[in-house]
């Protein structure tokens, strides 16, 4: 049998343990919906795989594509697919907002985590989910790094 100062000191090591295990880790992002602050589902779309990239965006909310020449390519298929009937071709704005002035309805717009907030999930007026587009999360990601590139 254990000393009563060792068997304490053993349970509260183990009850630290079992606490910090059950609790998110401090360093994850909270993604939040652009119009009603709710947490986002960020479960995978069908088919898609949740990227090392994915994985670190959410975990530290810093872009691992930006200044990606590579990823900046992808991004602007993308964004020309899904995102210059709005925001035009240069993103300056038409129908939707522009993208490269950094004034924004929504202030988080102004973050990596705030435009995957609203491209993933919509905001007001014509933005809808791309998610459910079927844009994947990194692709978004690669959407993102592409505006970035088009700011002056």
């Amino acid at each position: 049998m254990l000393p009563k100062i060792r068997t304490k000191a053993l349970l509260t090591a183990l009850t630290l343990a079992a606490a910090a295990a059950a609790a998110p880790a401090l360093a994850d992002v909270e993604f939040r919906h652009a119009l009603d602050d709710s947490a986002l589902d960020l479960s995978p779309i069908k088919g898609e795989e949740i990227t090392d990239a994915v994985k670190s965006f959410r975990k530290d909310g810093v872009n691992p594509y930006n200044g990606n020449a590579e990823a900046l390519a992808a991004g602007k298929t993308i964004y020309e697919d899904n995102c210059q009937a709005c925001h035009l071709d240069d993103g300056r704005g038409g129908m939707g907002p522009s993208l490269i002035d950094n004034v924004f309805v929504n202030a988080r717009a102004n973050t990596d985590v705030g435009m995957f907030e609203i491209i993933h999930s919509g905001a007001s007026g014509a933005m809808r989910s791309f998610s459910q587009r079927g844009v994947t999360q990194d692709q978004i990601l690669k959407v993102i790094a592409y505006i970035h590139s088009l700011k002056k």
